[in-house]
């Protein structure tokens, strides 16, 4: 980092050093744009020593300690950066073991009922809402299903597409996708399927009309949408400062 700092220092003394010329107006300019950007790139490695230090000092670190081999694990197996994972689970549970959400949904990874007894049958794991470990497999495997769902995405908006599938339900971000492509946007952005997500309620009726032969989403109407936009947004944040501290 020190040799960083002192390189774009160093860079704007000679820029400085040249401002006898008649271009010094011009040069003067470009020091200050430096300088401005040396102060930033100073204060933005401070912030992130202080959220490292923060971090580690939290809980959360003794929980990621416990949990980050069965982490690393699973996904290098199904492809994923374990910082990700990491971003995800403090989203869904804050590390809590035995979080429970109001619609059912148990674990780290805060699977549902109906979709560990789907996992169970297909990794042929029996303990997926009890074993702490097993939930993580599980989740970053039902990650992966819903990551495949999108091939045509490049990897940024594939992994975000894959994580409204997660929290929402493939079939809502295949609806959206609907939506998208109605208005001749790309289907296979985050940005197009966050922006029409809101677009599955019932009061949008005249729009499913024109989208859908049976004049509403193929898979029903959706009222969750303010959550999953949250959801993504909320992990990608987090996986950025992960990136830098982890």
């Amino acid at each position: 980092m020190k040799s960083i700092i002192f390189s774009m220092i160093f860079t704007v003394l000679v820029i400085a050093g040249c401002g006898r010329t008649h271009h010094s107006e011009t040069q003067s300019e470009a020091v200050d744009s430096l300088s401005a950007q040396v102060q930033r790139f100073i204060e933005e490695k401070k912030r992130v020593v202080e959220l490292k230090n923060e971090f580690e000092n939290s809980r959360y670190n003794k929980s990621l300690l416990k949990y980050r081999s069965t982490i690393r694990k699973y996904a290098k197996r199904y492809g994923f950066d374990w910082r990700l994972i990491v971003a995800q689970i403090m989203q869904e549970s804050k590390f809590r073991e035995k979080a429970r959400s109001p619609v059912g949904a148990r674990g780290l990874m805060q699977l549902m009922p109906g979709t560990a007894r789907e996992i169970t049958r297909e990794l042929d794991v029996e303990f997926i809402m009890m074993n702490p470990r097993e939930n993580i497999a599980a989740g970053i495997y039902h990650l992966k299903k819903q990551y495949q769902y999108f091939p045509n995405a490049d990897r940024i908006n594939r992994l975000k597409l894959g994580l409204a599938s997660y929290n929402a339900g493939a079939g809502r971000v295949f609806d959206a996708q609907d939506i998208a492509r109605y208005y001749s946007q790309p289907i296979n952005k985050w940005p197009s399927v966050r922006q029409n997500l809101p677009r599955l309620k019932s009061t949008d009726w005249e729009l499913h009309l024109q989208v859908w032969p049976m004049g509403k989403p193929k898979h029903g109407y959706f009222y969750g949408y303010d959550e999953t936009i949250t959801y993504v947004d909320k992990i990608w944040e987090m996986y950025e400062v992960y990136q830098k501290i982890l």
